[in-house]
């Protein structure tokens, strides 16, 4: 029996006597297999592929944590027929890009693919294809900046990220990005809450959509020292809401996260807002204050003569293209102890101190500042990255 470039068998005359049985019925699964599931599926796991002839009719998957191109063939160099469609599937981290070689064009609104993405191609002529993505939201693009960000690429996706304000000029579609509001100012004993923390990317609320345009990019201020809360980032139509300050003998500010409550009576700590931060610490009963909230979890409440430290901010180092651990954002702001005073969050929050000298919010964190014994520290200034692609 012999088979068809494409793997179809078809009889010839050695079969048509004993052989033909077994032969019927091979022709017969093959049928079945094609109907039901395509010409097969090549698997794929490297950084680059060039489509071979057996692909015709075949899903070929990528899947690699780093870019992915998958390059259509000349004609001379592989005679796919006029009509054959193929299907290319990412399953892995890094987009996939489909590119002709030199002389091919392959038309399409969109060449790229996200994880879970796929793009079926067909052959419209000699060296001419179309590219026709699956439903779903294209991706958004951009062509002009403002605020000088800084640009990297991460995972053939690029990255931008402001430390001041800007804009973005963007085509209509979904982008994914880290937008972080100004921390608030540690009270007089309770520490700052953390700048509320958006996370708009496919591993935290999802992707965020925009529409054709200038988009503004705002980045908070860090409250000055006081009772100030933060200032609000926004990118676009999406924004965060700054963190509340810690409080002194009364109950802490509500924010993107709470500031921690004062000393007196066992104050509650702020209330940090749903999806973007977390509460503040409970403040105790006369010689300590709670923490401030972060983004990632709630501030510490006070212990006896020991200050709450602040709540943990968000790992986001992935997302920069980083190793797990290395940067994290919106942190809160520790707290005033008699005896120790709570340590600031991982992600910019400011330490408390037992006497005066509490330390502020860093810089482009949204952290929240440190209590000190009636002295408070200003919060973080805010931060946006957006990743494209």
């Amino acid at each position: 029996m012999a088979t068809t470039t494409y793997g179809t068998p078809y009889v010839q005359s050695a079969d048509l006597v004993s052989g033909y049985p077994s032969t019927s019925s091979s022709l017969a699964t093959r049928l079945d297999d094609v109907s039901l599931k395509g010409n097969g599926v090549n698997t794929q796991t490297g950084t680059s592929y060039t489509l071979v002839l057996t692909d015709g009719g075949k899903t070929v998957t990528t899947s690699n944590a780093a870019a992915v191109t998958v390059t259509v063939p000349t004609n001379a160099s592989v005679a796919f027929p006029t009509g054959v469609g193929v299907v290319i599937l990412n399953l892995g981290a890094g987009t996939m890009t489909v590119a002709g070689a030199g002389g091919v064009t392959v038309n399409g609104s969109s060449l790229s693919c996200a994880q879970y993405e796929a793009v079926t191609l067909r052959k419209t002529g000699t060296d001419t294809w179309v590219a026709v993505k699956g439903g779903g939201l294209p991706k958004a693009t951009c062509s002009a900046t403002t605020g000088s960000p800084s640009v990297t690429t991460v995972s053939g996706k690029t990255l931008y990220v402001f430390t001041g304000s800007g804009s973005m000029t963007v085509t209509a579609g979904t982008l994914e990005a880290i937008v972080v509001a100004g921390g608030a100012a540690g009270g007089l004993k309770g520490g700052g809450g953390a700048g509320g923390l958006l996370d708009g990317r496919t591993t935290g609320q999802g992707a965020l959509y925009v529409n054709a345009g200038t988009i503004t990019v705002t980045i908070g201020g860090g409250a000055p020292a006081g009772y100030t809360s933060g200032n609000a980032s926004r990118l676009g139509p999406y924004y965060a809401v700054g963190g509340g300050f810690g409080g002194d003998n009364g109950a802490g500010s509500n924010g993107g996260s709470g500031g921690g409550g004062g000393r007196d009576g066992s104050a509650a700590g702020g209330t940090g807002v749903s999806g973007l931060g977390n509460n503040g610490g409970t403040g105790g009963t006369g010689s300590s204050a709670g923490g401030g909230g972060g983004a990632a979890a709630v501030g510490a409440n006070a212990s006896g003569t020991t200050g709450g430290s602040g709540g943990a901010g968000l790992d986001i180092s992935t997302f920069l293209g980083q190793s797990a651990g290395t940067t994290y954002k919106a942190g809160g702001g520790g707290a005033y102890g008699s005896g120790t005073a709570g340590t600031g969050g991982a992600g910019g929050g400011g330490n408390g101190s037992t006497s005066t000298t509490p330390t502020g919010g860093a810089t482009n964190s949204g952290g929240g500042g440190g209590a000190g014994n009636n002295t408070s520290s200003a919060g973080g200034s805010g931060y946006v990255a957006v990743l494209i692609g």
